[in-house]
């Protein structure tokens, strides 16, 4: 998350034709990541002033990532609707040691990358991540979408 004077922009927005947010991606590059912690974390970006009504927020470290789906303001604590791996992301678009731990900006670019690809290149949803996503109907929700780094809601 970036924090400006005005309001805090999520690592990664994903916006739909229109313009309005379908996503909004924070990125959290924390070995061993947790169902708990990820939880905590999206609670307190939401306590800073990042916007939980949008249709889906995800939480990705290079192992794990977490989806909340239509989730409620009053709702801060809800767990993550969904988990999913995230080492066919690193072994994809990672071509060194995918196991190597990526911290910065690093690690942001190959997921707005994935994401790029996924809104605008068909994909196979055969393999993990893209079949839980898929499942939640993120995929088909970011077809034709604009991926944005840092972009304010």
């Amino acid at each position: 998350m970036t924090i400006s004077q005005s309001r805090p922009k999520p690592d990664i927005l994903i916006r739909d034709d229109q313009g309005y947010p379908l996503a909004v991606v924070e990125i959290d590059n924390m070995q061993d990541l947790t169902r708990d912690e990820a939880r905590e974390l999206r609670h307190n970006l939401i306590d800073y002033g990042i916007p939980s009504r949008v249709p889906y927020f995800l939480i990705l470290s290079q192992d794990v990532g977490f989806l909340w789906k239509e989730s409620k303001p009053e709702n801060l604590d809800t767990p993550p609707d969904y988990e999913f791996p995230m080492n066919n992301v690193m072994s994809r678009y990672w071509k060194r040691n995918p196991k190597e731990r990526l911290y910065g900006v690093v690690f942001e670019y190959i997921v707005l990358q994935w994401l790029t690809d996924l809104a605008e290149k068909p994909q196979q949803e055969t393999e993990e991540p893209e079949t839980t996503l898929a499942l939640t109907g993120l995929i088909e929700s970011i077809r034709g979408a604009t991926v944005l780094a840092e972009e304010e809601l």
